[in-house]
């Protein structure tokens, strides 16, 4: 009988899962309030609306909350990725998956380090969609692992 090359389960523990839905969830709510603090709680100043006083700590716990995502992907890439791509199951859910949190990942760099405004224009509407829409994609993944 030949062996697998990850003998180890692909379903993740416990505390990784909780793992995974403290940071899921306070990089969302996070970057929710953000949006929320930003568009809808500015108040009007002598020179045009200005920011309210905790929409730069929202910005500042989703970068946090963001910097956890890296290590926790990077963790799961070695846990979970790895053999589930190896068990060649749910391959669809997890690469929609995989794909969209890089593609978040690389949007918030560029909106960290792209110079203009024209590219911080361009790259915020779709990092914002991207990121409220994460939730349904994980949910997805979860669900069609169950269901089979």
């Amino acid at each position: 009988m030949e062996r697998s090359a990850f003998p180890a389960p692909i379903r993740l523990s416990a505390r990784s899962r909780l793992t995974i839905s403290v940071v899921g969830v306070g990089l969302w709510a996070s970057g929710g309030l953000w949006l929320i603090f930003h568009f809808y709680l500015r108040s009007p100043g002598p020179w045009g609306p200005e920011p309210h006083a905790l929409e730069p700590w929202w910005l500042r716990l989703h970068g946090l909350f963001a910097f956890a995502s890296l290590w926790l992907i990077g963790l799961l890439s070695g846990l979970h990725i790895a053999r589930a791509w190896a068990s060649r199951r749910r391959r669809w859910s997890g690469s929609l998956l995989l794909a969209w949190l890089l593609a978040l990942t690389v949007t918030g760099y560029l909106l960290l380090y792209a110079g203009d405004d024209g590219a911080w224009g361009l790259l915020s509407p779709g990092h914002w969609i991207a990121g409220l829409a994460l939730p349904v994609i994980y949910v997805a993944h979860r669900l069609i692992s169950r269901r089979r």
